[in-house]
């Protein structure tokens, strides 16, 4: 039987996985459709911005995170308690790379423009299939809705059946030193 530390945790590296996944999933290469190439640029442009900040919100079990991503530290807040994790020169792109070889979106649609406390974005659904292996993951392909902002190209919310992210990149700060 799993540690309760490990029960956490292991929701909260798919949360994260989720958007680490897509950080990288979809590249113009692979993308296909325009659509595809689209989501594809905004999760890329996440991964070139120095900081941002993500809200995760899980169904299943039913769980709240916050990280907050400063170059290469990551920090994650868990049942109110901050955890920081300091990656080598590189490691949050290589660790979005092999997540990425085990990926695989496809069936990008553009939905429609919303209004965002962010500003105007626009909304896009897609399937993707998450890695192979990954514990508590299920293996089957699952719809995501994600919103990109006109103004920017980032993505600020991603909404899957199990979850839901919301990313903002104002200036962070680190929540514990």
């Amino acid at each position: 039987m799993a540690n309760p530390i490990s029960r956490k945790l292991v929701p909260f590296l798919s949360a994260a996985a989720g958007v680490f996944l897509l950080l990288r999933a979809v590249t113009p290469a692979a993308a296909g459709p325009a659509e595809c190439e689209a989501i594809g640029n905004a999760f890329k442009a996440i991964a070139a911005v120095p900081a941002y900040r993500q809200l995760i919100d899980m169904k299943n079990p039913p769980m709240k995170m916050e990280g907050v991503v400063i170059g290469e530290t990551i920090y994650m807040n868990v049942d109110g308690k901050w955890n920081k994790v300091r990656l080598k020169p590189g490691g949050r792109m290589g660790m979005l790379d092999q997540i990425m070889v085990m990926s695989l979106v496809s069936d990008c649609k553009d939905l429609r423009m919303e209004n965002l406390p962010a500003g105007r974005a626009k909304v896009y659904e897609y399937m993707m299939a998450p890695p192979k292996g990954m514990p508590g993951v299920s293996d089957k392909p699952a719809r995501h809705t994600v919103w990109i902002g006109t103004s920017d190209g980032l993505v600020h919310r991603m909404v899957a059946d199990t979850m839901t992210i919301e990313l903002s990149f104002d200036k962070q700060v680190p929540p514990i030193p």
